[in-house]
């Protein structure tokens, strides 16, 4: 069996990587690499799950070979949400993730001889490559409503920054609350990555550059503006499988992307090798994300410190969230004690224990 990847960005590269690890009947893995196609050069926080994937396919630890500038990563911290008081989104006690830069993976990946990699410009993969499979990791494309979906959001653009400032203390993914929205703050081996998330729709350019460097002292930022959408199949074609920015895009809080590329690839595989269909594989795809929609929603309707019209904005965003199935999960979880979390009594809800979701609606229930 042949698989091909094109795309060497966060998505091609985990998939890739993923099959490598896991699928012992592929003959080969190609992956087509576009070199004029930029990788985003701002660091990107992982979950759990990522750190073991990389040590056992690219042998990448934070001693010996820190090819990716990866620091540790304990969790999430929340400044200035809900009634103000920090709060911590943390992983298990035996668990770390990771924040890396994701060109510097991309450069791992193509160089690690893992793979046959092509040097080559892909339009349309079905009728360029001769593979099984194809993994369509080309990042975002122009969505319409006839093959996609617009996932329920605050935000639609953000300011990106890399600042030579090191913090070595800290060891999570700080996410700040603003008066236009919030700020990603990302520890690298040699730099920190800033993301000042806004919606250009209430707040401009100039105001959100201005809020920027008064709260962080951040300057000479790329604005970014985006989508939030999921498209309505995984499937293309015969044989392409849609992955990262290809088949969805949602803005970064509690770093759902890197996870949801692997849950992904995963879900392929149940089509693949596992005799499921391709409608039922794209079910369980699509819940996933409409799962994450949900569970970023809810940090949004407990407010900030803020009263601006971006908040009042957000919080009015809680029916999308409240649906019969998120309340009836928090209503399951309500009373449980965490220190059974290791039982998985519960199901994740999305790639969330139950045990994390429950912190978080604690800690703002205070």
């Amino acid at each position: 069996m042949k698989i091909s990847i094109v795309g060497a960005g966060q998505a091609g590269c985990l998939t890739a990587l993923h099959y490598y690890l896991h699928a012992k009947n592929i003959d080969k893995i190609t992956i087509y690499h576009d070199p004029d196609t930029p990788i985003e050069e701002t660091g990107q926080g992982t979950n759990a799950t990522i750190p073991e994937l990389l040590f056992k396919t690219l042998g990448i630890d934070l001693v010996d070979n820190n090819t990716v500038k990866a620091t540790i990563k304990t969790g999430i911290l929340y400044e200035g949400w809900a009634h103000g008081n920090k709060m911590v989104s943390p992983f298990k006690s035996n668990s770390i993730g990771y924040h890396y830069i994701p060109k510097l993976l991309s450069e791992a990946t193509l160089n690690s001889g893992l793979f046959n990699v092509e040097t080559k410009k892909i339009t349309d993969p079905e009728s360029e490559i001769d593979g099984d499979w194809i993994f369509d990791c080309r990042g975002r494309k122009e969505n319409n409503a006839e093959t996609s979906d617009e996932l329920v959001n605050p935000l639609n653009c953000a300011l990106l920054a890399n600042v030579p400032e090191v913090d070595p203390g800290l060891v999570y993914t700080k996410c700040v609350a603003t008066p236009n929205g919030w700020t990603f703050v990302i520890p690298n081996s040699d730099s920190t990555s800033y993301g000042y998330l806004y919606n250009s729709n209430i707040t401009t350019e100039e105001e959100a550059r201005a809020g920027f460097r008064e709260q962080f002292g951040v300057d000479n930022a790329k604005n970014l503006p985006f989508k939030n959408y999921v498209e309505k199949s995984m499937w293309e074609g015969e044989r392409t499988i849609l992955n990262g920015n290809r088949f969805t895009f949602l803005e970064p809080l509690e770093a759902t992307s890197t996870e949801s590329y692997l849950k992904i690839a995963r879900h392929a595989w149940d089509y693949i090798f596992g005799g499921y269909s391709k409608d039922t594989v794209n079910l369980h795809a699509q819940r996933l994300i409409r799962q994450h929609e949900k569970y970023v929603l809810a940090h949004y309707h407990a407010g900030s410190v803020y009263d601006t019209p971006f908040w009042d904005h957000a919080k009015s965003l809680e029916s999308s969230f409240l649906t019969k199935e998120y309340k009836e999960y928090v209503d399951l979880i309500n009373g449980y004690d965490m220190r059974e979390h290791f039982t998985q009594k519960f199901p994740n809800w999305g790639n969330f224990p139950s045990w994390s979701v429950l912190k978080w609606y604690n800690q703002i229930s205070l």
